[in-house]
C-alpha cells in the first residue's frame, strides 16, 4: 500500500468530496417517509409530526400554484403564495400547513415534496372518480383537512407506475 503525500492527498480529498455529497442531500420530510412506505389500497392515518390541532393540511398538485375553493385558508395561501411568487412544477407536488391562531406568513408552512417515481396527489373529485373507482366507504375527500382527522387514501398504481395519494376525512 502507497502511503506517499500524494495518496494521502487523494484519500483526503475523496473523503471531503463524500461528506459534501452528503451534505448537500436534500433532507426528505418525514411525511414523506411516511408516504413512500403506504401501500395502495389503504386508508391511513398521518404520524405524529408535531403540528398542533387544527392545523390545516392542504395538498396542491404539481403545476398547481393557488389553493382552489373559498374555504378560510384559500385567501391567505394564496397571497403567501403569490408573495413567494411560487408556481407549480413538474417535478413537484406541494403540501401547505396552515397553523391555527397565527397571523400572516408565520402560520403557513409550504412543504414540497419530489414526485419522482414514488406517488402523485389527487385533490380533485372528478380526478378521483376517474382514476380511484371505488372508493372505500366513508372516505371523504377534503381541499383541506384538519391534521387530527386527516386520513391519506392510497391508489394503485397509473401507467406512470405511480402511486396516488388523495388527502381526506374517515
Amino acid at each position: 500500500m502507497d502511503n506517499s503525500p500524494m495518496t494521502d492527498l487523494f484519500r483526503a480529498f475523496g473523503m471531503l468530496s463524500l461528506a459534501v455529497l452528503c451534505a448537500c442531500a436534500e433532507k426528505r420530510h418525514p411525511l414523506d417517509l411516511h408516504l413512500e412506505q403506504l401501500r395502495p389500497n389503504t386508508v391511513s392515518a398521518l404520524p405524529e409530526l408535531g403540528w398542533p390541532a387544527g392545523t390545516l393540511l392542504c395538498p396542491m398538485t404539481v403545476y398547481q400554484s393557488e389553493l382552489h375553493g373559498a374555504q378560510p385558508p384559500a385567501d391567505s395561501v394564496n397571497a403567501f403564495l403569490a408573495r413567494k411568487k411560487f408556481l407549480g412544477e413538474e417535478g413537484r407536488w406541494s403540501l401547505m400547513v396552515v397553523k391555527p391562531a397565527t397571523q400572516g406568513d408565520a402560520g403557513i408552512e409550504h412543504l414540497m415534496i419530489r414526485r419522482a417515481k414514488k406517488f402523485d396527489v389527487i385533490n380533485e373529485p372528478e380526478m378521483l372518480a376517474r382514476d380511484a373507482g371505488a372508493v372505500p366507504a366513508g372516505f371523504a375527500m377534503k381541499t383541506c383537512v384538519p391534521v387530527e382527522q386527516a386520513r391519506i387514501l392510497v391508489l394503485p398504481e397509473q401507467g406512470n407506475h405511480r402511486k396516488l395519494i388523495v388527502f381526506g376525512t374517515q
